[in-house]
């Protein structure tokens, strides 16, 4: 499909909103609006003891993925670079252990769960230098 096509379709089949995409990419996180008196506050969202909250959905969106990469690169960042572009999450790992040497993703959760477990790669064995430097 050209990028004019795909922009057609988008364009008929409406863009997710802000709230819609946060829910959808950050499940694991508690999502809500404070209330400042009889008026909305902020939106705040809630992982694991760590809290993210902007003025916007979309500055919150962008809030929670820099938080996502911190918790990533600090879980994984000995055996993986990891970096967001777009619509992906990825990791590359820095080892050669026989594991599939780039993982790409939907969801910073989905990235989080395939670097704990990597898949063999190339019908090597783990453990096992194979000369990629």
């Amino acid at each position: 499909m050209t990028d004019q096509r795909a922009d057609e379709a988008r364009s008929l089949l409406g863009h997710p909103s802000a709230i819609e995409q946060v829910a959808a990419d950050y499940p694991a996180y508690t999502i809500h609006r404070d209330r400042d008196g009889d008026r909305h506050g902020d939106w705040v969202a809630t992982r694991d003891g760590v809290t993210v909250s902007a003025d916007t959905v979309s500055a919150l969106l962008v809030r929670l993925e820099s938080q996502e990469l911190s918790r990533l690169q600090a879980a994984h960042g000995e055996r993986y670079t990891v970096w967001r572009q777009q619509a992906m999450w990825i990791g590359t790992c820095r080892v050669d252990d026989g594991t599939e040497p780039t993982i790409i993703c939907d969801t910073s959760d989905a990235l989080d769960v395939a670097m704990t477990n990597p898949q063999l790669w190339g019908g090597r064995t783990p453990g096992r230098s194979h000369g990629r430097g």
